[in-house]
């Protein structure tokens, strides 16, 4: 599934249980497998794959960051 957010990052997201796809969709297009990470109301995507507070998976190109910020979660 195609995640845009605000239209300043775009990247197909998999769920946890489809590590094998999302490592087959990066490899196919030249990216690389992070997990999108939540703590509170905190939200980031890491370039290590990981269990712990993870929502899901994302592919991006390869060269980004290791530590990408993203929107906070609204309170309410």
């Amino acid at each position: 599934m195609k995640i845009s957010l605000d239209g300043a990052l775009e990247f197909e997201f998999f769920q946890l249980e489809d590590i094998v796809s999302a490592e087959q969709f990066a490899e196919s297009n030249d990216g690389t497998v992070y997990s999108w990470k939540t703590a509170g109301y905190s939200n980031w995507l890491e370039k290590i794959l990981s269990v712990s507070d993870v929502i899901g998976l994302a592919v991006l190109p390869n060269g980004m960051p290791d530590w990408i910020e993203l929107p906070d979660d609204m309170d309410g």
